[in-house]
């Protein structure tokens, strides 16, 4: 069998109908906080609990992700669609445009206040893979919510039924 790999445009077009949950994540910097969103974000293990997060290597706010001692996950609920979309845009006012707050923890990043929960991550690995960088964060302090998450699907946003 010959050795092969899927093109990148087809992998695209199929990763585009697996449904994934909105995340924006952030961090603290010198020059203020920064977030992006996010649809990569995976639960690596419960003992002790570990999450990652996948930032692409061509959006603005890598180098302050990659600087951050520690990030926060915010789980985007139902109707959160257009934060959503200005966390997606390169050079937006982001923080200006919403609500958000300290975190509990000294490494974390800004928690926005539509998230219907949150994970603030201390970043215990960072690994370059592809095209993407990938932050694993040991969960140090977590909230649990009770919402329906927003949904991305064939590159749009969709609710659960």
């Amino acid at each position: 069998m010959e050795d092969t790999v899927m093109d990148g445009e087809d992998f695209k077009e199929a990763m585009s109908h697996y449904a994934g949950s909105v995340e924006i994540v952030t961090v603290n910097t010198p020059d203020g906080p920064v977030g992006i969103t996010v649809s990569a974000f995976v639960s690596v293990s419960v003992d002790p609990p570990i999450v990652l997060v996948c930032v692409d290597k061509v959006a603005g706010s890598l180098d302050a992700m990659l600087a951050a001692d520690g990030y926060t996950v915010n789980f985007m609920p139902e109707g959160t669609e257009a934060t959503a979309m200005v966390f997606a845009t390169r050079g937006a006012d982001k923080f200006g445009l919403v609500e958000w707050s300290d975190p509990v923890t000294s490494v974390a990043g800004p928690v926005l206040a539509e998230a219907f929960q949150v994970f603030e991550c201390e970043t215990i690995k960072r690994t370059e893979m592809g095209d993407h960088w990938v932050l694993y964060g040991k969960v140090r302090y977590g909230t649990v919510g009770d919402a329906k998450p927003l949904i991305y699907l064939n590159r749009a946003f969709a609710k659960l039924r």
